[in-house]
């Protein structure tokens, strides 16, 4: 057993002996699965509808042969990718009530620049290989460590569901069909460090809490990109004799615009994580979820809990925004890893050493 294994081994796995849909807030992460998707496509109506008003408005040719161009360009690049991601959620949605999760090991092999293959062997010696769907780099990095995973599927499509260990986001494949093409197994990027090794020094939780300390700064970053397309569509359109079709396409870019700003906006906490894994080392704590806690749609949610320290003091502790995934594990095992030791009055980075696992507790 390595590090991160020993450092996680309460990690909760999903439920083996009842449907996979029971599997704790896996639900809540299909629903929000499912509604991204139909966001995605809408966006392509709003495109294509956009497309077809400027044809049929009174603007001049080339300005309607630059819009077709763009909005061709962008769905041909989109439909593929959305078509797959739509049978695996409908997939996804007829698997869980009806199986029940098995574990297996995982290899991963690259096969292509973009193509990500899996092994996956069931403890009866039955394997399958599966072509993944978009894999986040850190969850990546767990399986090349770990290799633990459990499934549901495939089907008669070839589908299946898989989740890893302490993690409620579900993973997605298909059946490799034909011959197997070539490829390279993916070995762990950075040496696995344990819960004695300074926190900061944990690619996978250092990784998290540098993707989480950014969120804020990305979504503002992307709703000014929507909104500068917006406005270099206007420019064009006016310098093309369509000021209309361009002040409507702003329009619709400023209000696509707002939920990103909005939704942005709360993510500001995380941005002290990173300098608070240089606190120290790894330390583990007796501690409480308040009940009830409820997350939001992203699978997170401000909460609180009560912990323990060595003195055998107990201290209220803020949990913001923290995600459902550290919450579950709180819950399994009655206990809190802190980036160093935490003292009353100060902010501290919480995670589980080895894993995607990482939020902010103000004790």
């Amino acid at each position: 057993m390595h590090p991160s294994q020993a450092a996680a081994q309460s990690v909760p796995a999903p439920p083996t002996d009842r449907p996979a849909a029971e599997t704790p807030h896996l639900r809540m992460a299909i629903r929000l699965m499912k509604r991204q998707l139909l966001s995605w496509w809408l966006v392509l109506a709003v495109l294509v509808g956009g497309a077809t008003a400027a044809s049929l408005a009174d603007v001049s040719g080339f300005v309607q042969a630059i819009v077709w161009i763009s909005v061709s360009l962008f769905v041909a690049m989109a439909i593929d990718l959305l078509l797959m991601l739509d049978g695996w959620t409908r997939a996804t949605g007829r698997l869980l009530p009806e199986g029940t999760w098995r574990p297996a090991t995982a290899e991963l092999e690259q096969a292509g620049r973009n193509t990500l293959m899996m092994t996956v062997t069931e403890q009866d010696g039955d394997t399958f290989r599966l072509r993944t769907l978009g894999m986040p780099g850190l969850i990546r990095e767990v399986l090349a460590r770990t290799r633990n995973v459990w499934v549901v599927g495939p089907d008669k499509n070839g589908w299946a569901v898989l989740v890893t260990p302490g993690l409620h986001s579900p993973l997605g494949g298909k059946l490799e069909k034909g011959k197997a093409r070539p490829a390279n197994p993916v070995l762990p990027e950075a040496p696995i460090t344990g819960p004695d090794a300074p926190a900061a020094e944990d690619f996978v939780v250092a990784g998290q809490a540098k993707l989480k300390a950014g969120a804020t700064g990305r979504g503002q970053a992307a709703a000014g990109a929507v909104v500068g397309l917006g406005l270099v569509a206007l420019a064009v359109a006016w310098l093309l004799g369509g000021p209309l079709v361009g002040a409507a396409l702003l329009a619709l870019c400023v209000i696509g615009a707002v939920p990103l700003v909005l939704a942005a906006r709360p993510l500001a906490v995380w941005k002290p994580l990173p300098e608070l894994l240089a606190a120290g080392t790894w330390t583990r704590l007796p501690a409480k979820i308040d009940e009830p806690w409820q997350p939001n749609a992203r699978g997170s949610g401000n909460g609180s809990a009560k912990v323990r320290l060595p003195s055998g003091q107990t201290v209220a502790v803020a949990l913001p925004m923290v995600s459902c995934d550290v919450v579950e594990y709180t819950r399994a095992t009655g206990t809190m890893w802190f980036a160093g030791m935490p003292r009353p009055g100060s902010d501290s980075a919480i995670g589980v050493p080895g894993y995607p696992l990482v939020d902010l507790a103000r004790l």
